[in-house]
């Protein structure tokens, strides 16, 4: 007979994050998509917050406009470097299901330099 002081255990676990940096609603929701399949979850914002979401996230893959990415290079290199996560720069057509094959891979190379489903 269980006491009623115990409780069950809690494991910690990450959600693996996708994040969205500058996108409009149409790659937001091509992201979406292509994520259902992967169960992920999407995260957006703007690349005035991407830092401050981008560390308290841990996404394994940020995803970012051309046109947003080439206005902060560097900047948005070092913070995929040091959360380690894949820099994805996307086209504003591209579809669901490419995006889905180069998140696929980018996740899996982003989860081998830190395990997000390891229990602690």
């Amino acid at each position: 007979m269980p006491r009623e002081t115990e409780a069950p255990t809690l494991r910690n676990f990450k959600v693996p994050v996708v994040l969205v940096v500058g996108g409009d609603d149409d790659l937001i929701r091509t992201v979406s998509e292509a994520a259902l399949s992967l169960q992920v979850l999407v995260v957006d914002s703007s690349p005035e917050d991407a830092m401050n979401t981008a560390v308290q996230m841990q996404p394994l893959v940020m995803v970012i406009p051309g046109v947003v990415y080439d206005k902060d290079v560097s900047n948005y290199d070092a913070l995929a470097r040091d959360i380690r996560a894949g820099l994805m720069r996307v086209t504003p057509t591209i579809a669901a299901d490419q995006l889905g094959r180069e998140l696929t891979l980018m996740m899996h190379e982003a989860e081998a330099k830190r395990p997000s489903w390891v229990p602690t």
